[in-house]
Formats: C-alpha cells, structure tokens, sequence
C-alpha cells in the first residue's frame, strides 16, 4: 500500500507548487498550476495517477490568504484528504530541511515532508456549507470594522486631550451622537465663544438622543462647560494651534466612525438572518455569556458540531491553554496561553466567560474557587471557565435542544435566582482580587 503525500506552496498571485512524495520518496516532478478549473482538474489527474484501491492520498498546504480554498475544496470533491498546518511549524521544519533555501519547491517538500515527522495530528480540513461561510466571513467583517471604530474613538480622544483638556470631562460618553455631534461642529475655541449661548442650547436639543434630555439643567452645564473649556482651550495654546485645520481633521475622524456604525448595523441585520437560518433553535444563544453578539461570531469560526471527535478536540481548536513547561522534574506553572487556535472564537469565549460566570452558578463556582483557593489571577480563572464553556457548546449543539439553567440538584432557575445565588457563594472579596493584581508600583503613604 502506497502513502501518497502532495506538499502544496500557495502563490497568492503567481503559481501554486505542488510536490508529490510516495512513501516518504520524491515522485516526478513539480506541478506548477493556477487558479481555474482545467489547471485544478489537471492537479487532481496527477495526484491521482498510478494509486491503487487502499492507497492512501494526503495533500498539506498552509492558510496562505485564501488562496488554499478553493485548491481544498476541489481535491475534497476529488476524494482527497487536505490539512493546513501553520506558517510556524513550516518555518521551523524548513530551517532543518533547507536552511540556506527558501523557494516554492523547497516550501512544497518540506510540507510533503510534515506527516511524517509525528507530532500533533493533522486534522482534515473542514470546507464549510456556503451560508455558514458567508456567516464566518461578515462576522470577521464585522469584527474588522468594530476594531475601526475603537482605533478612530481612540484617536478623537488623543486629539481632546492636548488640544482642549477640559472637553473630556465635560462630553458625554464618545460613543454617543451628542458627543460626536459636538466634536464634530465646536471644537474650534473661537468658534464656540463667539456662538451666543440660545444657539448652542438649541443645537444641543436637536442633538440629544436616548437618556440625554433635551432641555433643562444638563443642557445649560454642558452649554457651560463647552465655553469654558474653549476658554481654557485658548490659554493654553494661543496662537500655537490651528484649530480651524483640526476640526476639519476631527471632522473627517468623526466621518469614519459614522460610517463605519453604519456598516455595522446593516452586517448585524445579514448576520441575524443568516444566524437564525443556521440555528433556527438559538442553541448558542441558550448558553449564559453567549447570547445574540457572540453567538453568530463562535457558530460562524465552528461550523458545525460533527467535524470535533470530543470535548478535548475542540478545547484544543479554540486554543485556550496554556504552554507547558515541564523539564528536569520541574513542572512551572502560569505559563502564557498558546498562539493556536483562531483569534476570534478565543476572544469571544473568553468575553462570553466573563459574562458567564456573573450568571451561570456551575460556571461562578469554578470561577471562585480558583479565585480563592488555586491562587489563580482573573484571567487564568477566566480561561478555565472559557474551557468549560467550550465543552458546553459542544454537547449543547450535540443534543439539539436549548441549555436551561440548573442548580446543584437539577432544578431549574431562572437567572435571578441563579444570580442571588452566585451574590451569596461564589463572590471574590475583593481583597483577594487586588492580592491576585501585580503592581508594579507602590505608592508611598
């Protein structure tokens, strides 16, 4: 029986590289080949050609963009089994296989070359259904855009805080369209100060939205606080700052971020739809900590349920351990949490976690008692609770029917009682929690 490896380099505009290895032995030459169809059938014709029934037939490839998709799935389609290691592991191998070589056909041998080194298993690559694809691509959209977001807020901020410091603690939250509003037209100190002030109590009435009220003491003391702190704005920079040149500049900031959460709020009508096409049970948004937010993010990176042999399996997809440092009989403990698994599912757990453990009494229980007795800082408690809540997604979307809150006897609660409980048991003093934070400073009495 022979066992067929193809190491695959992938070109993101150039030609892909293909090198076919039997039994650990090179076999013919390069395939070079593109993207279109007669060049992949052409692919699959050579991997394929002098195997016999029980032969075994593997190509590796890495997550080069996505230029790996399309190869994947028409050598799947073509009975073919296909996984991707990470770009780290390759670099390693390639410093031992071709040290002083790096070309496509040294990238593809050295893939060939992966299987039959050991080490972790190779999964097969899992090619997801079109509707669960778009729900992982708009998600990661979503994600991108939110990050544009939080970068722009971010830099109005910088920009408040030299320009005219006082305008921090007299606005709103930034994120609210009052604020965005205000920044967006009266920044500049002269502008604001040579604006009678029916005029700005007017525009402050037209801008007020949700909990801001339109009218009354809140308008006048902000109306206040906008001139004094263009006043203060003035004494501090005088003639050394254009502010004419930085409104337009805030301005266009302001721009970005309202575009941006315009985009976001039509991806989070596509990704509704396309979240409760896929799940029409809400299992995900049963569990405590998931909900309406993460759950298409974590449904959209898993797919499905069936690619995962066990709780194990998919704890090590999501990537939330730790490295481990065993050497000389010395186990040490605390180590960092591995860069494997996919960014966004870890991220949504651990956040998801967070909120879990505030609501969930099984999940608040772990939570305390490494708090308290393990000597674990909040983030190592939080990545167990991550864990634990990564094998409740799984047996949840296992058993087809939504999770329902249980205390320690089975009985069901509702999320007050489940909350008075976790507020009597399981609460971390807070002097524990400040034992646990590593101050670099000690502030002298």
């Amino acid at each position: 029986m022979t066992q067929r490896t193809i190491g695959i380099d992938l070109a993101i505009r150039g030609y892909h590289v293909a090198q076919i290895y039997n039994d650990g032995r090179i076999s013919g030459r390069p395939i070079r080949f593109r993207h279109d169809s007669a060049s992949l059938g052409r692919l699959v014709c050579c991997i394929r050609d002098g195997l016999k029934d029980g032969d075994s037939v593997q190509a590796v490839m890495e997550p080069t963009g996505m230029s790996w998709f399309p190869v994947a799935h028409n050598l799947i389609d073509a009975g073919i089994d296909v996984v991707r290691v990470k770009g780290k592991r390759v670099k390693a191998l390639r410093r031992y296989l071709s040290e002083h070589a790096k070309t496509d056909l040294a990238d593809a041998q050295v893939l060939a070359a992966i299987p039959g080194f050991g080490g972790p298993r190779l999964d097969p690559v899992h090619i997801p259904v079109a509707r669960s694809h778009a729900l992982q691509r708009l998600t990661k959209q979503r994600g991108r855009f939110k990050d544009d977001v939080s970068a722009a807020k971010r830099r109005l901020l910088d920009l408040i805080r030299w320009a005219s410091p006082d305008l921090e603690q007299i606005l709103p939250d930034l994120g609210t369209h009052l604020s965005l509003s205000l920044l967006r037209h009266w920044l500049d100190p002269k502008t604001v100060l040579k604006t009678r002030r029916p005029t700005l109590r007017k525009f402050v009435a037209e801008h007020a939205s949700g909990n801001h009220p339109h009218s009354g003491p809140f308008v006048e003391m902000l109306v206040e606080g906008l001139r004094q702190a263009a006043q203060q704005a003035q004494a501090i920079h005088g003639r050394h700052v254009d502010f004419e040149a930085l409104q337009i500049e805030v301005a266009l900031e302001i721009d970005i971020v309202l575009n941006k959460l315009s985009a976001i709020a039509a991806l989070d009508r596509r990704i509704a739809a396309l979240y409760d096409e896929l799940d029409p049970k809400s299992l995900l948004k049963s569990i405590p900590g998931v909900g309406q937010h993460l759950a298409p993010t974590i449904l959209g990176v898993l797919h499905t349920v069936q690619r995962f042999r066990s709780e194990r399996h998919i704890r090590g997809f999501c990537g939330l351990f730790p490295k481990r440092a065993d050497s000389g009989g010395i186990e040490r403990s605390g180590q960092q949490i591995t860069q494997s698994g996919n960014d966004r599912v870890k991220r949504a757990l651990m956040l998801a976690a967070d909120a879990a453990r505030r609501i969930d009494p099984e999940l608040a229980e772990i939570y305390w008692r490494l708090m308290t007795t393990k000597g674990h800082h909040h983030k190592q408690a939080l990545c167990a609770v991550a864990n634990r809540l990564a094998n409740r997604i799984l047996s949840v979307l296992r058993r087809g029917t939504p999770y329902v809150l249980r205390d320690k006897d089975g009985n069901e609660m509702t999320i007050a009682q489940a909350k008075a409980l976790i507020n009597t048991h399981y609460t971390v003093p807070e002097s524990i929690r400040a034992g646990r934070r590593s101050n670099r400073y000690e502030l002298e009495e």
